[in-house]
């Protein structure tokens, strides 16, 4: 079915423009994911020499095709931040005909694509794999939106997939229909400064308008209050039952701009931005990562080929990248352009070589280093000192507070303080299952923090030990407790990381702590210490044998 000349009018009007700034490559993803465009028909247009070359291959191409096609480009100019240009195409946007809505690979209705297109909700990726459950657990919390206001919360770490969720619980036309009749609206929000923030509720509040009204025309909000009105105005009276959706959110400062009592749906990395605005809220944490044959999945569709056929390495890359979808989908990325790479990109992985698995897709940040600093460099400076202290933990131990307040020297109280705030912006996981509670690091986050300080781990275990001894200068601790057992279990550990190997020496057969840790811990651990570090205990005890022999052998001069 040929595209509604109106749609086809608007294209060739805007063509110019469209040509000047698009870049066909980012968008072709999402249109080859929507089943409008097809892979020998994006190598064509990847063909062209520049950037100007492959825009206009690819409006020519789009002028060929039908409504769905319109669709699915005004989708992608959203997603990929050309705001400016989606709205340029938003007054033209065609109907999907009823019998068209199987081809669609959202496997939404008509009516559903309409409403999201329309709100510039994304597509599904280029490469996606479903979680039920954790739709399901967001769809939930939606449907107590249906008769009031309030907030909806999807928090997690870096590249665990919340705004691919958020997405996705909204694709459904049970829900938009009983809860959001009014329609859904997407913003990506970032690390906007205000006058960025200004021009995107301005643009909001724009497309709010036209939808409602296509010749009106309002003189744009001049000031955060004005616009905060504006649209507090439009989702009251002309919106009053429709979901905004606010991606990315960072600053509890931009999100009292949306304050306004209407229905919300937001991602961040902190769990305790929705703290500083009113109303019912609800939450949903995304903690866990990929099981493995979902992480498969994702890499056999990369590279096109069935998760059984994928060589050995793709086992070994899946748990290397510790069941992050953002890291898997870099890979797969990568592994779609260069696919005899499986073993080059599991080595990058075990050396973490973050800085080297860079995108080929339209992800925020470069690469995956520059994905986990972000999240860091939001902490204040002595936050950020303390995070890095983290570096010494080991894989999978969970410590409690008690133990972090002897390396920082800060009351307990303060400790906790610092720990929620780590915990409230997913750097940070906490076991409530334990009392006390205890906190622990994501492997990933582990292995970031290694390399991004890999001159200091010497220094950064020394301060381990040297705040261990300040502490307990009286000898070691006894009671038995979740902090005594890992200075007990641990203090050699990071001795030996800090490369003290004469106080590793002396600590080990000291009889005080021989007793203490056999009777806490038994004589297994005990032992294992001693064959653990075997190596270097023999070096101390070799060392320590030439000094006595060499201060034997040395002649001593008598004085009559």
């Amino acid at each position: 079915m040929a595209m509604e000349e109106g749609a086809l009018s608007c294209l060739l009007r805007s063509r110019t423009v469209l040509e000047q700034d698009i870049k066909a490559s980012y968008l072709m993803d999402h249109m080859i994911s929507d089943g409008v465009l097809t892979v020998d028909e994006e190598e064509r247009i990847r063909s062209e020499s520049t950037r100007r070359d492959q825009a206009v291959a690819l409006l020519e191409l789009l002028l060929r095709k039908d409504n769905r096609a319109y669709i699915s480009f005004y989708n992608a100019l959203v997603r990929e931040s050309y705001g400016d240009l989606a709205n340029l195409l938003h007054n033209n946007l065609p109907l999907v005909s009823p019998e068209a809505h199987k081809s669609f690979s959202d496997g939404g209705t008509p009516y559903v694509q309409t409403v999201l297109s329309e709100g510039g909700v994304p597509q599904r990726p280029v490469v996606f794999v479903s979680r039920p459950e954790l739709v399901n657990r967001v769809r939930q919390k939606l449907y107590r939106l249906q008769k009031e206001s309030g907030w909806v919360t999807v928090f997690g770490m870096a590249g665990s997939g919340k705004s691919i969720l958020a997405a996705e619980a909204v694709r459904d036309h049970a829900l938009i229909e009983e809860c959001f009749p009014g329609g859904v609206h997407w913003l990506s929000i970032g690390q906007l400064d205000k006058p960025d923030l200004l021009v995107k509720i301005q643009s909001l509040c724009f497309r709010l308008e036209q939808s409602q009204d296509p010749q009106s025309v309002h003189r744009p909000p001049s000031s955060l209050d004005e616009v905060k009105e504006r649209l507090r105005f439009l989702m009251l009276r002309r919106y009053p039952r429709c979901l905004l959706i606010l991606d990315d959110i960072w600053d509890s400062s931009v999100l009292k701009a949306f304050d306004i009592q209407c229905r919300m749906l937001l991602t961040t990395r902190d769990r305790s931005l929705a703290d500083s605005v009113s109303g019912a809220k609800y939450e949903v944490a995304v903690e866990s990562g990929l099981e493995e044959d979902k992480a498969l999945e994702i890499l056999s569709l990369y590279v096109n080929n069935k998760p059984q056929r994928l060589p050995d390495e793709a086992r070994s890359i899946v748990r290397e990248c510790k069941g992050s979808p953002l890291v898997v989908s870099l890979i797969g990325a990568l592994l779609r352009e260069f696919p005899s790479r499986w073993s080059y990109y599991l080595r990058q992985l075990q050396q973490k070589q973050f800085k080297r698995i860079r995108k080929s897709s339209s992800y925020d940040y470069d690469a995956l280093d520059q994905a986990m600093a972000a999240s860091i460099q939001v902490l204040a400076d002595e936050h950020r000192e303390l995070y890095k202290d983290l570096t010494v933990l080991e894989k999978d131990v969970k410590v409690p507070a008690k133990v972090l307040s002897v390396l920082w020297d800060l009351e307990p109280e303060e400790v906790e303080d610092v720990l929620q705030e780590f915990v409230n912006k997913s750097l940070l996981f906490r076991d409530c299952h334990h009392r006390p509670y205890l906190y622990y690091l994501h492997d990933l986050q582990l292995d970031f923090l290694a390399e991004q300080n890999r001159s200091q781990l010497e220094s950064l275990h020394t301060k381990v030990v040297r705040q261990y001894q300040q502490y307990y200068r009286e000898g070691p601790p006894t009671s038995g407790d979740k902090e005594c057992l890992y200075w007990i279990r641990f203090l050699t550990y990071h001795m030996a990381k800090a490369n003290l190997s004469q106080e590793l020496y002396s600590l080990m057969f000291s009889l005080d702590w021989v007793r203490t840790k056999a009777q806490i811990m038994g004589p297994a651990h005990l032992i294992n210490d001693y064959v653990e570090y075997g190596t270097i205990l023999d070096k101390e005890e070799k060392a320590g044998l030439e000094v006595h022999l060499f201060s034997f052998s040395t002649p001593c001069n008598f004085v009559d």
